[in-house]
């Protein structure tokens, strides 16, 4: 996805997140999925204030329970967008951290390897672009250069978690 594209997502859905007072009650009646990145609940339709974003995807990640997010990555150019709404945390893309706390934005490109290490009550708003798809995970468990991933690195970072 075009660079200029990312920041008119990034800005639309950072204004909606922005808006949100309490975070449950948005998820309030949806079912969560469990994953490895904690309940995640799946805002669809798009919310009200963002508009008509038919390739985009919107959900929470409810990350409180969650000592580490695995290291993965997406495919078929997915896009992931990790806009924080409580707590703190750091995510790792490739070799690069990038803090956590509300407000701040994280962009993850597809085919770049990231993982989640939760701090302190990490709650995220998590745009996909396309929408998420499943079949576009690809987990990892050994070190991948093609995307960014050391597993040495991975190791030492969750040593002790």
């Amino acid at each position: 996805m075009a660079e200029a594209n990312i920041h008119e997502v990034v800005d639309a859905w950072q204004i909606y997140v922005g808006s949100i007072e309490d975070w449950q009650t948005v998820v309030d009646g949806l079912t969560a999925k469990d994953t490895q990145c904690g309940p995640v609940y799946d805002v669809i339709p798009n919310p009200s204030g963002v508009g008509d974003r038919p390739n985009e995807g919107f959900a929470i990640a409810d990350m409180r329970g969650v000592k580490v997010a695995e290291p993965h990555y997406h495919t078929n150019g997915e896009t992931e967008i990790y806009i924080v709404i409580n707590g703190l945390g750091k995510t790792i893309v490739r070799d690069q951290a990038f803090e956590l706390e509300p407000g701040n934005v994280a962009v993850l490109p597809p085919e770049t390897a990231h993982y989640t290490l939760p701090q302190e009550n990490l709650v995220l708003g998590v745009v996909n672009t396309p929408p998420f798809d499943p079949v576009n995970v690809v987990n990892l468990t050994e070190s991948n250069s093609a995307v960014g991933f050391d597993k040495a690195k991975f190791d030492q970072d969750v040593a002790g978690l």
